[in-house]
């Protein structure tokens, strides 16, 4: 059954966060994962540039991963995705030309004579160096995606990477107990109640008290004050898949700028973390971003044209400028800038403005 294109079901992004700490449930999300992005295959993978590891969608998708980077173009493709640097899902056809599709090895000997070579995948890089791909392989007849397709797979996309994340720092293996899966992150996290109450913490999290705290009964609270209302915000809607996943965390005197991700305790996965409503994972922003929009959308869940927006609104750009530049109208521009303000919990564009400023570090704008 066709999950419906537009039409991302909360039963889906469950299933996405189960296998976040359960990975062998992962052939059964990228299985759905190809039917929305009208493939056959998909598969995740994860590299740190020399040596790749992955999970596919069946054996086929699994044998096709390891075909791929034996042949002539291989590398090269994965190479070129990484390369674009852009914020969401990228096809082959955004690539490659039509006449390089017809020459390259891997797609003239290994992937059309199979019915696929028709690529869509998205780059995420995770904290420990190491990039996640999420790929899903398709009949190259079929011909280009369309626009409401990558759209509705760039909306997936903020699940997938702190899923994906979890997953990666786990070596992709189960871990047997709560305590062993945080620390297998090697990454400062806890496990939390509905209300913050802290259930389970690793050594990490106990050494990153510069960002936050506990008090009122081992409640999680952080030092950014907007940041914790919008804590406390999203642990009451997270039931809903409506809450906002990533918090930033702007720099202090002690600190650099830092990301909470909230990984939501979903099915099975509540057999491992009792009475959880999520992890939170804290990761430092990087202080060498190329690409201020990447780092946006990463921060806030945007979708690349938010984040876009929201890097000029930080330059100081102005909506007419913006709607001019993407020949949109004013008002389009101003109802995506009121997505991107609810997304960062800001009020007003000079609040975001400031923001967005602090978080980026000075040498990388």
């Amino acid at each position: 059954m066709s999950l419906g294109l537009g039409v991302v079901h909360e039963d889906f992004v469950d299933r996405i966060y189960e296998a976040s700490v359960v990975p062998e449930l992962w052939s059964d999300v990228l299985r759905l994962f190809a039917e929305v992005a009208e493939c056959k295959e998909s598969v995740l993978v994860a590299t740190n540039g020399d040596s790749y590891r992955w999970i596919g969608s069946s054996p086929i998708a699994e044998k096709l991963a390891s075909d791929h980077y034996s042949y002539e173009g291989g590398a090269e493709r994965s190479r070129r995705l990484m390369k674009l640097n852009r914020p969401g899902f990228v096809s082959d056809f955004d690539v490659f030309s039509d006449e390089e599709m017809a020459d390259i090895p891997l797609f003239r000997d290994l992937l059309s004579p199979g019915g696929f070579g028709r690529g869509i995948a998205t780059a995420i890089c995770v904290p420990n160096g190491e990039t996640i791909i999420l790929h899903a392989e398709g009949d190259l007849k079929r011909g280009k995606f369309s626009r409401s397709l990558i759209d509705q797979l760039d909306g997936m996309r903020p699940h997938f990477a702190r899923s994906a994340m979890v997953s990666s720092r786990l070596a992709f293996e189960r871990a047997s107990t709560a305590v062993e899966t945080l620390t297998g992150l090697g990454l400062a996290a806890c496990a939390v109640g509905p209300n913050g109450k802290v259930l389970v913490a690793n050594a990490q999290f106990d050494r990153a008290m510069g960002q936050m705290s506990t008090r009122a009964g081992d409640r999680i609270v952080l030092v950014d004050s907007r940041a914790d209302k919008q804590l406390s915000s999203a642990l009451r809607a997270m039931t809903s898949n409506k809450a906002v996943l990533s918090i930033a965390l702007a720099r202090t005197e002690s600190t650099q700028p830092a990301i909470l991700h909230m990984v939501p305790v979903r099915r099975s996965a509540q057999d491992l973390f009792s009475r959880a409503s999520a992890i939170l994972v804290l990761t430092t922003a990087s202080n060498s971003v190329n690409e201020e929009p990447v780092l946006f959308q990463a921060l806030f869940d945007l979708t690349p044209a938010e984040a876009s927006i929201a890097a000029r609104v930080a330059a100081g750009h102005t909506l007419q400028r913006i709607a001019l530049s993407d020949a949109k109208s004013v008002e389009t521009v101003r109802k995506q800038l009121k997505s991107v303000l609810a997304k960062t919990g800001c009020r007003r564009q000079a609040d975001l403005s400031r923001l967005l400023t602090s978080l980026v570090p000075p040498h990388a704008r």
